[in-house]
């Protein structure tokens, strides 16, 4: 399984780090979990949502400009 390292240990023998996504088996992954190391990957999907859909240049903003200073 999946699960992300939270401080940073060492794993199967490797050093890892706080951010990580590794795979642990076992009785080592329980272990970390009991210390509080690692937590389980939970994977969702994210859904990519186009926001610009019906958007036109006439729509859009117009530009300001500072005042020139004298």
């Amino acid at each position: 399984m999946s699960y992300l390292v939270l401080k940073g240990t060492v794993i199967g023998g490797k050093q890892v780090r706080a951010g990580d996504v590794v795979e642990v088996e076992g009785v080592e992954a329980r272990d970390l979990m009991g210390m509080g190391r690692i937590i389980e990957v939970v994977k969702t999907e994210t859904k990519v949502e186009d926001r610009s859909v019906g958007l036109t240049e006439e729509t859009k903003p117009k530009r300001r400009t500072r005042k020139k200073a004298m």
